[in-house]
């Protein structure tokens, strides 16, 4: 008997060297216990794979942008689906990772160096490179101030999600929206709230550090002195 083994090509862009990195998954052999690593020649960069006890694929992807890794879980119907499959950059959008056959991915990566190239010609910069290794280079060039809300929505959901905000009433459920100030997370129960400055990308980004929130009750207007 013959098994129909599934696989999926899988490439990434290594954030040292900038080159894209090719590999092959196979579905056996990935599971629990042991992480399928996809190493850059260049040894600076490193995709990480593993199924998680639920049984699902959890991606750990270097960004080529932030100079850090994102992490992912995929199902393995889409991972193994034969269907391209993009993995992008949560604050630039940029897409960090390529999944699907062979001729998908080698399409995408050519389509994400058009997108690339023309990136690097509109900052009149020379390669690739000067992109990310330039001190001059502002993230806010990169991404738009549209994003500065996004960023801070995923954000609010990824501590919302683990349990890392908390407000006089414990409603669990919480949002954002943007003021004067900057953006506001706050409880829609009890009216809590806590103000982030975001006047920029970066200042957004440098938000994403703190790993736990305490939304401070709505403050008691003062009553006026009554005038002799």
């Amino acid at each position: 008997m013959v098994l129909d083994v599934k696989q999926s090509f899988i490439a990434y862009r290594c954030p040292h060297c900038r080159y894209a990195v090719y590999g092959i998954v196979g579905e056996f052999a990935l599971n629990a216990e042991r992480l399928l690593k996809l190493k850059c020649t260049c040894g600076g960069g490193e995709l990480v794979l593993q199924y998680t006890t639920d049984g699902k694929i959890r991606l750990t992807v270097p960004c080529l942008f932030c100079g850090t890794s994102h992490h992912y879980v995929v199902s393995p119907n889409v991972f193994f689906s034969g269907e391209l499959f993009l993995l992008d950059c949560p604050y630039s959008h940029m897409d960090i990772c390529f999944i699907g056959t062979k001729e998908q991915v080698d399409e995408a990566i050519e389509k994400s160096d058009e997108e690339l190239n023309r990136l690097v010609q509109e900052m009149g910069m020379d390669s690739l490179s000067d992109l990310q290794s330039s001190p001059d280079v502002d993230p806010d060039q990169i991404m738009t101030d549209a994003q500065i809300y996004d960023i801070m929505r995923f954000w609010v959901k990824e501590l919302e999600a683990d349990g890392a905000i908390d407000c006089p009433c414990h409603s669990g459920d919480y949002d954002l929206n943007i003021s004067d100030d900057g953006i506001a997370v706050f409880c829609p129960v009890c009216g809590a709230e806590k103000v982030y400055p975001c006047e920029s990308v970066n200042a957004a980004l440098d938000v994403l550090s703190t790993d736990h929130v305490y939304l401070e009750p709505p403050k008691e207007p003062q009553e006026k002195e009554p005038q002799e």
